[in-house]
């Protein structure tokens, strides 16, 4: 049997595999999958191609040369654990004659697989790795440098023939080695290094392009990518009791509501693919599962969008995004299910948070009243704000923070977020004296033809470092269907600028959608470069080596530009997508 570590290790080794390929550039591999190489039956198995493009990119990317010459750097470089690390690799290069670069293009620079196998009365899997070498010559060279040293270790090193010229290294009898001038395949079990070696070399046997679960990865997923990742969950569910050890109700409230359909998704699939696509400024990572959501049944329809009736809006397009999310969930229809979802000690805590909900919504019952009227959307943002509330500007400078409530009954909806954004602007008031400031004044203006509920000052404070709660003035409005309360005036205004477009109306196939923009995050950092430079110096840096901390970290943000996750349902599949971009 597997243990739920074991399990967990064995994918992690499989996506570190693929993890290589990050900056390739190439669109397609030139050689066929090794995937056809390996022998059938493994439980995960993970490739990448064209790394001699990825060591290049890597080598000659002014991201490198940024990190390298960074002060966070060269305070590593001082190290004494650097300096005998740089003089081992120097031994090793001379040894081998070129430098690692070299040595990695031409030696790693075509393919490299893995993939692990199950162990009969172990859980302890077996592995085997292929590397298909870009230069025959550089493997001819290597052999001839290394196996000297190894046999200075005392090693017990045997030499023998094990097909049509490929030799077969064992190691202490126990890491072997099939060798020709083409690849290297390894391995600790003899016997599944001797069949990857018939497979390498076009022997008739079944490989892992055979095996249902990796066919229908291959179907769904393509196998045209820079790096691939098969895991093959059904003999992983099988080996760990049919659930990798999950409890058919969860523990925790919301770990069930983001993530809990998708697990019970998982353990019904075949499989679990990752893959990794490239260009010249981004990259996307996919991961998926196989499985039609609506075979789980009516228990988990709150976590699945239908479209297109149902499904994400886009994030609304404000002036200096920072970053915002959107999540889709049937809200009501979850809190109505949530005896059949959690496990019972959870439960209690509901009839706590409905008590102190009641404060707030006096009379009204939060499943029964409440819940029903808001929608099966909700959106977080965060932007930059202009301080207008204010003739002065806080010690620290935060963004502006909003939520976007969907109405499932708008008018109901809208009178209820009304009342709950005019109770806490009183309990906050409350506190003005705690916080170290005056009450605000609620009041009320039309926007855009909007009426918009906000809080403000009878007279605008003065200074330039006024305290943290100086960032934040309430405001709340009512969009169509959709309901915005924020931290920030200015940030309201410009929520109902971007929901007046018919774009943002628009259903999205997604579930989830996040977005992470990194100039207005390296805006904020830089606004608030005085107070990190503070920091810095009070944890033992110079004034210099602390502004010229700042100075690198905000050139590293700004070498990117954004990464954007989701996830999307379909009818025979459930996918993950996470896209990066840089300058």
């Amino acid at each position: 049997m597997f243990s739920r570590t074991r399990v967990f290790r064995l994918f992690v080794v499989a996506l570190v595999t693929s993890a290589g390929g990050l900056l390739a550039g190439r669109a397609v591999a030139e050689s066929p999958s090794l995937a056809k190489s390996m022998p059938a039956g493994a439980l995960a198995f993970g490739e990448v191609a064209d790394l001699e493009s990825v060591i290049d990119r890597v080598q000659s990317s002014d991201y490198l040369k940024q990190v390298l010459e960074s002060p966070q750097f060269q305070d590593v470089a001082k190290s004494q654990q650097y300096k005998q690390a740089q003089a081992g690799r120097a031994v090793l290069e001379k040894q081998l004659g070129m430098d690692l670069w070299t040595v990695g293009k031409k030696l790693l620079g075509n393919r490299i697989a893995v993939a692990v196998y199950p162990k009969p009365n172990s859980d302890q899997p077996d592995a085997v790795a292929i590397i298909q070498v870009k230069d025959a010559q550089t493997l001819v060279n290597l052999r001839k440098q290394v196996e000297p040293l190894l046999m200075l270790t005392g090693a017990k090193i045997e030499k023998s023939k094990i097909g049509d010229g490929v030799e077969l290294v064992a190691i202490n009898d126990s890491v072997f080695f099939g060798i020709n001038d083409k690849w290297i395949a390894a391995s600790s079990n003899r016997d599944l290094l001797t069949r990857t070696v018939g497979l390498l070399s076009d022997e008739e046997a079944t490989s892992l392009t055979e095996d249902d679960a990796y066919q229908l990865m291959s179907k769904k997923m393509g196998t045209e990518h820079l790096g691939r990742v098969f895991v093959n969950t059904g003999t992983l569910a099988e080996a760990t009791g049919g659930r990798f050890g999950l409890p058919e109700k969860m523990d925790n409230p919301l770990a069930s509501l983001l993530v809990g359909g998708i697990l019970e998704l998982a353990v019904h699939s075949p499989y679990a693919g990752l893959t990794l696509d490239v260009e010249e400024n981004q990259f996307v990572l996919s991961a998926g599962i196989d499985g039609d959501q609506s075979k789980l049944g009516e228990l988990f329809s709150p976590f699945f969008a239908s479209p297109p009736a149902t499904g994400t809006r886009p994030i609304p397009a404000v002036p200096q995004l920072i970053g915002g999310v959107t999540i889709y969930r049937d809200f009501a229809d979850w809190y109505g299910r949530r005896e059949e979802l959690l496990q019972p000690q959870i439960l209690p805590g509901f009839d706590q948070f409905e008590a102190g909900l009641g404060n707030i919504l006096p009379g009204r019952d939060f499943g029964e009243d409440v819940l029903p009227q808001l929608g099966k959307n909700i959106t977080l943002v965060a932007a930059r704000q202009d301080y207008s509330h204010l003739d002065g500007k806080p010690g620290v400078k935060l963004p502006g923070f909003a939520a976007i409530f969907e109405l499932g009954r708008p008018d109901e909806g809208a009178q209820t977020f009304q009342m709950f954004f005019q109770t806490l602007s009183a309990i906050l008031n409350l506190q003005a004296g705690q916080q170290g400031r005056k009450p605000w004044l609620l009041d009320t203006e039309i926007y855009k033809d909007v009426k918009v509920s906000y809080g403000r000052y009878l007279k605008k404070p003065e200074g330039d470092r006024l305290p943290l709660v100086f960032n934040f003035m309430p405001a709340s409005a009512r969009v169509g269907d959709k309901y915005i309360i924020s931290s920030s005036v200015d940030l309201c205004r410009n929520l109902i600028d971007a929901l007046k477009k018919p774009e943002n109306n628009k259903r999205v196939e997604k579930n989830l959608n996040l977005e992470f923009h990194f100039d207005p995050f390296a805006d904020i950092i830089e606004a608030n470069q005085d107070f990190f430079q503070a920091q810095r110096i009070q944890q033992g840096r110079t004034t210099d080596e602390a502004k010229q901390d700042m100075a690198a970290i905000l050139n590293l943000l700004r070498y990117f530009k954004s990464l954007d996750f989701n996830t999307t349902a379909t009818n025979d599949a459930f996918t993950v997508q996470l896209k990066g971009a840089w300058k």
